[in-house]
């Protein structure tokens, strides 16, 4: 096995253990994607960074590739050391994800209503068959999102789960990539 292989095996392994570790902290697991959003920045700023000077080089950028990266890595710095603003930003994650969940609810629920209308117009018993179906999904998404507006904590623990899970898959694609 290459050494490449075996350092992406390893770190397919890491990122399951970390992953479950998140499944089972799924508040705490939360409570860091304001710190995580703030390395991602300051990451994404060094990279646009290099690649401004590259680019600098061969006469094909200007100045604003520049000033952008370096506000991300201005606001990725105070994000980073900033408690107040990893709060401002994991509380906005799940008012967002709340509102969300709502407006593709109502979605869902016009959706629904349109397809059976279609239906009885047309006739038609093929044609959306399941609307219900979409039609009580479309409400739940609403209650759910109302629910978490009120009451966030379930919202926090679902959003830790499903970050804990995307780890986990992650880890076993580089697992599987390296095999």
């Amino acid at each position: 096995m290459k050494a490449s292989r075996i350092i992406t095996f390893i770190l397919g392994i890491f990122m399951i253990i970390t992953g479950v570790y998140c499944l089972f902290t799924p508040a705490l697991t939360y409570m860091t994607l304001g710190y995580i959003v703030g390395i991602n920045m300051i990451v994404d700023a060094i990279g646009s960074i290099i690649l401004w000077h590259e680019r600098k080089k061969a006469g094909d950028t200007d100045g604003w590739a520049l000033a952008g990266a370096v506000a991300s890595l201005v606001f990725g710095i105070i994000l980073t050391c900033s408690t107040a603003f990893q709060w401002i930003v994991d509380m906005a994650i799940v008012y967002l994800a709340a509102i969300w969940l709502i407006v593709i609810g109502i979605l869902r629920v016009i959706h629904a209503l349109r397809v059976h209308k279609l239906r009885k117009a047309l006739d038609a018993e093929i044609l959306g068959r399941r609307w219900w179906l979409v039609l009580i999904v479309g409400i739940l998404m609403i209650v759910c999102g109302v629910f978490s507006l009120f009451n966030p904590s379930g919202l926090i623990i679902a959003i830790g789960i499903n970050f804990g899970l995307n780890i986990i898959i992650a880890g076993a694609n580089l697992i599987a990539v390296a095999a």
